[in-house]
């Protein structure tokens, strides 16, 4: 349902009202400019969960979005895919991407949706939308990891039936960050 297609969201949609956001799987990135402001801002707050996780190493948004655009294509069909969300003005507010750390199986990254998003279920749907490609792709089996108390995705990733689990081979974050960090897995067989 989510591969390179959209999805409109919202509880009035249905009853002819205009939806309110727009959920898509992105084949490219169009408005590079808006997607870097909404990695800065997502990098932002994951730095402000490290600081308060009291990770021993210090890190910038800038630092973190730096690996973003060299990496691009790694999150885009066919290898993976960028989950991106709009607002009925068209304004992005949301994303998350998915990509293969081995044949069969991915990892989920970059799960944001701004504040005044927040309430409408874009979090859980991004997470959907990043399965269901997931099991278009034939993959078996997705991992994730989350700053230790990040409680809001970690609800999330429970509530879709991820499992906790020790660091997964081929995590993309630095093996030094580790202890700060809890990691999921999900069987998509």
């Amino acid at each position: 349902m989510f591969d390179d297609q959209t999805m409109k969201t919202d509880p009035l949609a249905a009853k002819g009202a205009p939806a309110m956001f727009e959920v898509s799987s992105v084949a490219e990135v169009t408005d590079r400019a808006a997607l870097d402001d909404l990695l800065t801002e997502y990098y932002t707050v994951i730095c402000e969960k490290a600081r308060k996780a009291r990770m021993h190493r210090e890190f910038t948004p800038e630092e973190l979005k730096v690996s973003f655009w060299p990496s691009i294509e790694k999150f885009l069909a066919p290898k993976g895919r960028l989950i991106l969300v709009h607002d009925a003005q068209g304004r992005l507010v949301g994303c998350g991407t998915l990509q293969e750390i081995r044949p069969g199986v991915g990892e989920l990254k970059r799960l944001y949706v701004r504040p005044e998003a927040n309430g409408h279920g874009l979090g859980r749907q991004i997470v959907e939308a990043r399965i269901d490609a997931a099991r278009q792709m034939g993959w078996r089996r997705l991992y994730v990891n989350a700053i230790i108390g990040n409680e809001d995705m970690l609800r999330i990733y429970r509530k879709l039936g991820f499992e906790f689990v020790e660091r997964f081979e081929g995590c993309s974050d630095p093996e030094e960050v580790a202890d700060y960090f809890v990691y999921m897995t999900k069987s998509l067989a």
